[in-house]
Protein backbone atom coordinates (compact mmCIF):
# COMPACT_ATOMS: atom_id res chain seq x y z
CA UNK A 1 0.00 0.00 0.00
CA UNK A 2 0.84 3.62 -0.17
CA UNK A 3 2.42 5.44 2.71
CA UNK A 4 -0.47 7.38 4.18
CA UNK A 5 1.89 9.15 6.68
CA UNK A 6 2.52 13.01 6.11
CA UNK A 7 5.43 13.59 4.11
CA UNK A 8 7.93 15.05 7.01
CA UNK A 9 11.82 15.33 7.06
CA UNK A 10 14.11 16.66 9.77
CA UNK A 11 16.28 19.51 9.04
CA UNK A 12 19.56 19.04 11.32
CA UNK A 13 23.49 19.33 10.86
CA UNK A 14 24.11 15.47 9.74
CA UNK A 15 22.72 16.71 6.34
CA UNK A 16 24.40 19.57 4.63
CA UNK A 17 22.51 22.62 3.45
CA UNK A 18 22.84 24.59 0.18
CA UNK A 19 23.86 27.43 -0.24
CA UNK A 20 20.54 28.25 -1.84
CA UNK A 21 18.45 26.48 1.21
CA UNK A 22 17.25 29.99 2.65
CA UNK A 23 16.04 31.09 -0.53
CA UNK A 24 14.27 27.86 -0.96
CA UNK A 25 12.62 28.10 1.81
CA UNK A 26 11.65 32.00 1.60
CA UNK A 27 9.71 30.86 -1.99
CA UNK A 28 7.61 28.16 -0.49
CA UNK A 29 9.47 24.80 -1.05
CA UNK A 30 6.78 22.13 0.47
CA UNK A 31 9.31 19.08 0.76
CA UNK A 32 12.82 17.74 0.57
CA UNK A 33 14.85 14.82 -0.28
CA UNK A 34 18.08 13.64 0.38
CA UNK A 35 20.69 13.38 -2.09
CA UNK A 36 24.09 13.16 -2.18
CA UNK A 37 23.95 13.75 1.84
CA UNK A 38 22.16 17.27 0.74
CA UNK A 39 18.85 18.24 1.09
CA UNK A 40 17.05 18.68 -2.02
CA UNK A 41 13.90 20.47 -3.17
CA UNK A 42 11.19 18.07 -4.01
CA UNK A 43 8.68 20.86 -4.78
CA UNK A 44 7.56 24.22 -4.80
CA UNK A 45 3.46 24.28 -5.99
CA UNK A 46 2.64 21.16 -7.63
CA UNK A 47 4.35 18.86 -10.12
CA UNK A 48 2.04 19.94 -13.00
CA UNK A 49 1.67 23.65 -12.45
CA UNK A 50 5.71 23.65 -12.29
CA UNK A 51 5.61 20.84 -15.43
CA UNK A 52 3.80 23.97 -17.35
CA UNK A 53 6.32 26.82 -16.29
CA UNK A 54 8.86 24.73 -17.25
CA UNK A 55 7.90 23.92 -20.60
CA UNK A 56 6.47 27.34 -21.34
CA UNK A 57 8.09 30.05 -20.00
CA UNK A 58 11.49 29.60 -17.30
CA UNK A 59 12.00 27.66 -14.18
CA UNK A 60 14.76 27.89 -12.02
CA UNK A 61 15.70 26.20 -8.92
CA UNK A 62 18.31 24.55 -5.88
CA UNK A 63 20.50 21.77 -7.58
CA UNK A 64 23.32 21.93 -5.78
CA UNK A 65 22.59 18.23 -4.51
CA UNK A 66 24.49 17.61 -7.81
CA UNK A 67 27.95 17.88 -5.89
CA UNK A 68 30.93 17.82 -8.13
CA UNK A 69 34.13 15.60 -7.86
CA UNK A 70 36.94 17.54 -9.06
CA UNK A 71 40.13 15.41 -10.46
CA UNK A 72 43.14 17.43 -11.11
CA UNK A 73 46.96 16.96 -11.29
CA UNK A 74 49.84 15.81 -14.27
CA UNK A 75 47.53 12.33 -15.16
CA UNK A 76 43.99 13.90 -14.60
CA UNK A 77 42.81 13.12 -18.71
CA UNK A 78 44.48 9.68 -18.08
CA UNK A 79 42.48 9.13 -15.59
CA UNK A 80 39.13 10.41 -16.51
CA UNK A 81 39.35 7.93 -19.72
CA UNK A 82 40.39 5.24 -17.25
CA UNK A 83 37.25 5.63 -15.24
CA UNK A 84 34.38 5.57 -18.00
CA UNK A 85 33.74 3.63 -21.48
CA UNK A 86 33.23 6.40 -23.63
CA UNK A 87 36.42 7.71 -25.94
CA UNK A 88 37.09 11.59 -25.25
CA UNK A 89 40.00 11.69 -27.03
CA UNK A 90 38.13 14.78 -28.49
CA UNK A 91 37.52 15.99 -25.34
CA UNK A 92 38.51 19.94 -25.10
CA UNK A 93 39.17 22.61 -22.59
CA UNK A 94 35.26 24.24 -22.54
CA UNK A 95 33.78 20.78 -23.24
CA UNK A 96 31.23 18.94 -21.40
CA UNK A 97 30.30 15.00 -21.71
CA UNK A 98 27.75 12.91 -20.52
CA UNK A 99 30.21 9.87 -19.07
CA UNK A 100 28.79 6.62 -17.21
CA UNK A 101 31.22 5.42 -14.98
CA UNK A 102 31.24 0.98 -14.67
CA UNK A 103 33.21 -0.97 -12.66
CA UNK A 104 35.20 -4.23 -14.03
CA UNK A 105 31.79 -6.61 -14.29
CA UNK A 106 30.52 -3.40 -16.83
CA UNK A 107 28.24 -2.38 -13.75
CA UNK A 108 27.23 1.41 -13.74
CA UNK A 109 28.80 3.06 -10.39
CA UNK A 110 26.85 6.45 -11.32
CA UNK A 111 26.18 8.16 -14.66
CA UNK A 112 27.61 11.89 -14.73
CA UNK A 113 28.26 15.48 -16.50
CA UNK A 114 31.92 15.99 -17.09
CA UNK A 115 33.23 19.56 -17.54
CA UNK A 116 37.05 20.00 -18.60
CA UNK A 117 37.84 22.97 -16.93
CA UNK A 118 41.17 22.83 -17.64
CA UNK A 119 44.56 20.97 -19.42
CA UNK A 120 44.77 19.12 -16.29
CA UNK A 121 41.44 19.73 -14.56
CA UNK A 122 37.64 18.23 -14.47
CA UNK A 123 34.41 18.14 -13.08
CA UNK A 124 32.75 14.82 -12.13
CA UNK A 125 28.83 16.00 -11.63
CA UNK A 126 27.29 12.06 -10.77
CA UNK A 127 23.74 11.32 -9.26
CA UNK A 128 23.36 10.54 -5.81
CA UNK A 129 25.53 7.97 -4.79
CA UNK A 130 29.33 8.10 -3.55
CA UNK A 131 31.21 8.76 -6.19
CA UNK A 132 33.74 11.19 -4.37
CA UNK A 133 34.72 7.86 -2.39
CA UNK A 134 35.08 5.81 -5.56
CA UNK A 135 37.05 7.88 -7.49
CA UNK A 136 39.32 8.00 -4.61
CA UNK A 137 39.64 4.17 -3.96
CA UNK A 138 40.74 3.76 -8.05
CA UNK A 139 42.99 6.77 -8.03
CA UNK A 140 45.03 5.21 -4.95
CA UNK A 141 45.20 2.33 -6.78
CA UNK A 142 45.78 3.75 -10.22
CA UNK A 143 49.37 5.10 -9.91
CA UNK A 144 48.37 8.22 -11.39
CA UNK A 145 49.65 11.66 -10.42
CA UNK A 146 46.23 13.11 -9.43
CA UNK A 147 44.01 14.65 -6.40
CA UNK A 148 40.87 13.69 -5.96
CA UNK A 149 37.97 16.09 -3.97
CA UNK A 150 34.88 18.10 -3.57
CA UNK A 151 35.61 22.06 -4.61
CA UNK A 152 33.12 24.67 -3.60
CA UNK A 153 30.81 24.50 -6.03
CA UNK A 154 26.85 24.25 -6.14
CA UNK A 155 24.82 24.41 -9.25
CA UNK A 156 21.78 26.67 -9.59
CA UNK A 157 19.56 25.30 -12.78
CA UNK A 158 17.83 27.86 -15.37
CA UNK A 159 15.35 25.70 -17.62
CA UNK A 160 12.39 26.29 -20.29
CA UNK A 161 11.94 27.61 -23.26
CA UNK A 162 13.07 31.49 -22.29
CA UNK A 163 16.07 30.42 -20.66
CA UNK A 164 18.27 32.10 -23.40
CA UNK A 165 16.37 35.18 -22.84
CA UNK A 166 16.66 34.99 -19.14
CA UNK A 167 20.74 34.07 -19.42
CA UNK A 168 21.25 37.28 -22.12
CA UNK A 169 19.67 39.27 -19.54
CA UNK A 170 21.32 38.33 -16.77
CA UNK A 171 24.95 38.48 -18.49
CA UNK A 172 24.31 41.18 -20.94
CA UNK A 173 24.91 38.63 -24.00
CA UNK A 174 27.74 37.59 -23.16
CA UNK A 175 27.11 33.87 -23.45
CA UNK A 176 24.78 34.26 -26.07
CA UNK A 177 26.75 31.76 -28.43
CA UNK A 178 27.47 29.13 -25.65
CA UNK A 179 27.02 26.11 -27.21
CA UNK A 180 25.05 22.99 -26.26
CA UNK A 181 27.73 20.93 -24.14
CA UNK A 182 29.58 23.99 -23.37
CA UNK A 183 31.17 25.48 -20.52
CA UNK A 184 32.68 29.18 -19.86
CA UNK A 185 34.76 30.19 -16.38
CA UNK A 186 31.91 33.13 -15.79
CA UNK A 187 30.98 35.91 -12.79
CA UNK A 188 27.60 37.99 -12.31
CA UNK A 189 28.19 41.16 -9.88
CA UNK A 190 31.17 39.35 -8.58
CA UNK A 191 29.81 36.42 -7.98
CA UNK A 192 32.43 33.72 -9.46
CA UNK A 193 31.03 30.44 -11.15
CA UNK A 194 30.89 28.58 -14.64
CA UNK A 195 28.26 28.44 -16.92
CA UNK A 196 27.71 25.46 -18.77
CA UNK A 197 25.01 24.21 -21.06
CA UNK A 198 23.51 21.43 -19.52
CA UNK A 199 21.11 20.50 -17.07
CA UNK A 200 18.78 17.25 -16.14
CA UNK A 201 15.13 18.82 -16.71
CA UNK A 202 14.50 17.91 -20.94
CA UNK A 203 13.95 21.38 -22.07
CA UNK A 204 17.02 24.23 -22.94
CA UNK A 205 18.88 24.67 -20.03
CA UNK A 206 22.29 26.01 -18.39
CA UNK A 207 23.28 25.55 -14.94
CA UNK A 208 25.07 28.35 -12.99
CA UNK A 209 28.26 26.70 -11.09
CA UNK A 210 28.56 28.74 -7.90
CA UNK A 211 31.94 28.83 -6.82
CA UNK A 212 31.15 30.85 -3.20
CA UNK A 213 28.75 29.03 -1.13
CA UNK A 214 28.41 32.06 1.29
CA UNK A 215 26.89 34.20 -2.13
CA UNK A 216 23.90 31.28 -2.68
CA UNK A 217 21.43 33.51 -1.76
CA UNK A 218 23.00 36.40 -3.03
CA UNK A 219 22.80 34.62 -6.70
CA UNK A 220 18.65 33.41 -6.20
CA UNK A 221 17.55 36.35 -5.80
CA UNK A 222 19.44 37.97 -8.68
CA UNK A 223 17.81 35.04 -10.97
CA UNK A 224 14.49 35.85 -8.57
CA UNK A 225 14.30 38.99 -10.07
CA UNK A 226 15.93 38.79 -13.27
CA UNK A 227 13.00 36.04 -14.40
CA UNK A 228 9.99 38.32 -13.02
CA UNK A 229 9.74 39.10 -16.96
CA UNK A 230 9.84 36.16 -18.26
CA UNK A 231 7.15 34.82 -16.01
CA UNK A 232 10.01 33.07 -14.12
CA UNK A 233 9.02 30.14 -11.73
CA UNK A 234 11.07 28.65 -9.01
CA UNK A 235 10.68 24.41 -8.97
CA UNK A 236 12.45 21.51 -7.69
CA UNK A 237 13.39 18.41 -10.40
CA UNK A 238 10.10 17.95 -12.46
CA UNK A 239 9.44 14.28 -12.74
CA UNK A 240 6.75 14.50 -15.74
CA UNK A 241 9.21 16.05 -18.36
CA UNK A 242 12.51 14.11 -17.14
CA UNK A 243 10.19 10.61 -17.67
CA UNK A 244 9.15 12.50 -21.55
CA UNK A 245 12.39 13.01 -21.87
CA UNK A 246 13.63 9.63 -20.95
CA UNK A 247 15.97 11.17 -18.34
CA UNK A 248 17.13 8.88 -16.29
CA UNK A 249 17.92 8.64 -12.46
CA UNK A 250 20.59 6.66 -10.81
CA UNK A 251 19.72 3.89 -8.37
CA UNK A 252 15.72 5.25 -9.21
CA UNK A 253 15.49 3.98 -12.88
CA UNK A 254 18.45 2.21 -12.32
CA UNK A 255 21.43 0.78 -10.59
CA UNK A 256 24.86 -1.25 -10.41
CA UNK A 257 23.42 -4.45 -11.44
CA UNK A 258 22.63 -2.85 -14.93
CA UNK A 259 24.98 -2.25 -17.74
CA UNK A 260 25.45 0.76 -20.53
CA UNK A 261 23.60 -1.69 -22.97
CA UNK A 262 20.39 -2.35 -20.41
CA UNK A 263 19.80 1.34 -20.55
CA UNK A 264 20.55 2.40 -24.33
CA UNK A 265 23.85 4.22 -23.48
CA UNK A 266 25.72 2.47 -26.28
CA UNK A 267 26.73 5.35 -27.51
CA UNK A 268 28.95 5.98 -24.17
CA UNK A 269 30.91 2.92 -24.85
CA UNK A 270 33.67 2.50 -27.32
CA UNK A 271 35.34 -1.03 -26.61
CA UNK A 272 37.37 -0.50 -29.82
CA UNK A 273 39.41 2.59 -28.64
CA UNK A 274 43.08 1.43 -27.89
CA UNK A 275 43.14 2.90 -24.11
CA UNK A 276 42.47 0.42 -21.30
CA UNK A 277 39.55 1.40 -18.78
CA UNK A 278 37.79 -0.22 -16.09
CA UNK A 279 35.05 -2.54 -17.45
CA UNK A 280 36.33 -2.99 -20.77
CA UNK A 281 36.50 -6.49 -21.41
CA UNK A 282 33.18 -7.44 -19.71
CA UNK A 283 31.91 -4.67 -22.13
CA UNK A 284 33.37 -5.88 -24.48
CA UNK A 285 31.54 -9.56 -23.68
CA UNK A 286 27.98 -7.85 -23.14
CA UNK A 287 28.45 -6.31 -26.64
CA UNK A 288 28.51 -9.49 -28.60
CA UNK A 289 26.04 -11.14 -26.41
CA UNK A 290 23.70 -8.71 -26.01
CA UNK A 291 22.35 -7.25 -23.04
CA UNK A 292 19.91 -9.69 -20.84
CA UNK A 293 17.71 -6.66 -20.12
CA UNK A 294 16.49 -3.34 -21.91
CA UNK A 295 15.01 -0.09 -20.66
CA UNK A 296 11.48 0.54 -22.20
CA UNK A 297 9.47 3.37 -22.34
CA UNK A 298 5.38 2.44 -21.77
CA UNK A 299 2.33 4.03 -21.56
CA UNK A 300 -0.77 3.01 -19.08
CA UNK A 301 -4.08 3.02 -19.16
CA UNK A 302 -6.03 3.62 -15.82
CA UNK A 303 -6.87 7.19 -13.86
CA UNK A 304 -4.24 9.66 -13.79
CA UNK A 305 -0.90 9.08 -11.80
CA UNK A 306 -0.13 11.70 -9.40
CA UNK A 307 2.33 10.19 -7.08
CA UNK A 308 5.76 7.98 -7.92
CA UNK A 309 5.81 4.79 -7.01
CA UNK A 310 7.64 4.09 -3.55
CA UNK A 311 9.01 1.03 -4.57
CA UNK A 312 8.95 -0.37 -8.24
CA UNK A 313 6.17 -2.10 -9.55
CA UNK A 314 6.55 -5.59 -11.33
CA UNK A 315 5.43 -6.03 -14.98
CA UNK A 316 4.50 -8.86 -16.32
CA UNK A 317 3.74 -10.18 -20.20
CA UNK A 318 0.42 -10.97 -21.25
CA UNK A 319 0.81 -14.46 -20.18
CA UNK A 320 1.30 -13.97 -16.72
CA UNK A 321 4.92 -14.23 -16.13
CA UNK A 322 7.42 -11.42 -14.79
CA UNK A 323 9.73 -9.90 -17.21
CA UNK A 324 10.85 -6.56 -15.27
CA UNK A 325 9.99 -4.01 -13.27
CA UNK A 326 8.87 -0.20 -13.61
CA UNK A 327 10.78 2.40 -11.30
CA UNK A 328 8.67 6.00 -12.62
CA UNK A 329 5.74 6.85 -13.67
CA UNK A 330 3.46 10.01 -13.74
CA UNK A 331 0.32 11.44 -16.24
CA UNK A 332 1.58 13.49 -18.81
CA UNK A 333 -0.65 16.42 -19.57
CA UNK A 334 0.67 16.94 -23.04
CA UNK A 335 0.05 13.21 -24.13
CA UNK A 336 -3.01 13.03 -21.83
CA UNK A 337 -1.58 9.82 -20.60
CA UNK A 338 0.06 7.86 -17.95
CA UNK A 339 3.88 7.26 -18.92
CA UNK A 340 6.69 5.12 -17.57
CA UNK A 341 9.73 3.74 -17.28
CA UNK A 342 10.88 0.09 -16.86
CA UNK A 343 13.43 -2.30 -17.31
CA UNK A 344 12.19 -5.50 -18.93
CA UNK A 345 13.43 -8.93 -20.69
CA UNK A 346 15.30 -8.01 -23.95
CA UNK A 347 12.03 -10.29 -25.12
CA UNK A 348 9.68 -8.10 -24.51
CA UNK A 349 11.05 -4.46 -25.65
CA UNK A 350 9.35 -4.51 -28.86
CA UNK A 351 7.63 -1.77 -29.67
CA UNK A 352 3.67 -1.96 -29.28
CA UNK A 353 4.09 -5.12 -27.11
CA UNK A 354 1.40 -5.30 -24.31
CA UNK A 355 2.79 -5.80 -20.91
CA UNK A 356 0.53 -5.31 -17.38
CA UNK A 357 2.06 -3.20 -14.56
CA UNK A 358 1.06 -3.99 -10.79
CA UNK A 359 0.84 -1.23 -8.76
CA UNK A 360 -0.09 -2.14 -5.09
CA UNK A 361 -3.44 -1.10 -5.64
CA UNK A 362 -4.56 -2.16 -9.39
CA UNK A 363 -2.80 -3.64 -12.61
CA UNK A 364 -2.64 -1.17 -15.51
CA UNK A 365 -3.27 -2.54 -18.78
CA UNK A 366 0.42 -0.79 -20.72
CA UNK A 367 2.02 -1.10 -24.37
CA UNK A 368 5.94 -0.63 -24.36
CA UNK A 369 6.56 2.60 -26.33
CA UNK A 370 9.57 4.47 -27.87
CA UNK A 371 11.64 6.71 -26.03
CA UNK A 372 11.41 9.66 -25.67
CA UNK A 373 8.40 10.81 -26.10
CA UNK A 374 10.02 14.11 -25.74
CA UNK A 375 13.27 14.32 -26.27
CA UNK A 376 15.65 16.95 -24.60
CA UNK A 377 16.17 20.37 -26.45
CA UNK A 378 19.40 21.16 -28.15
CA UNK A 379 17.76 24.27 -30.70
CA UNK A 380 20.97 26.74 -30.65
CA UNK A 381 18.86 29.11 -31.87
CA UNK A 382 18.35 30.53 -27.74
CA UNK A 383 16.97 34.02 -27.84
Amino acid sequence: MMSKLPLLIGIGSRVRKSPYFDSTIKYGVTGFTIYNKMYLPTGFTNPEKEYNSLISDVTFGDFAAERQVEVSGPDAFNFIKYINPRNLSKCNIGDCKYIILTDSDGGIVNDACLIRLEEDKFWVSPGDGDVLLWLQGVAMNSGMNVSICEPDVSPLQISGPKAGRLIQKLFNGRHDNLGYYKAAQTSLENIPMVIARTGWSGELSYELYLQDRKLGNNLFELVYEAAKEFNGAVIAPNTIRTIEGGLLSYSSDFGREHNPYTIGLDRLVDVDQDIDFIGKEALKKIKETGAVSKLIGVEMDGAPIDKVPENFWPVFDKNGNKVGRLSRCFYSPRLKKNIGLAIVDSSATEEGNQVIVQSPQIKYNAIVAKLPWFPAEKDTNLL
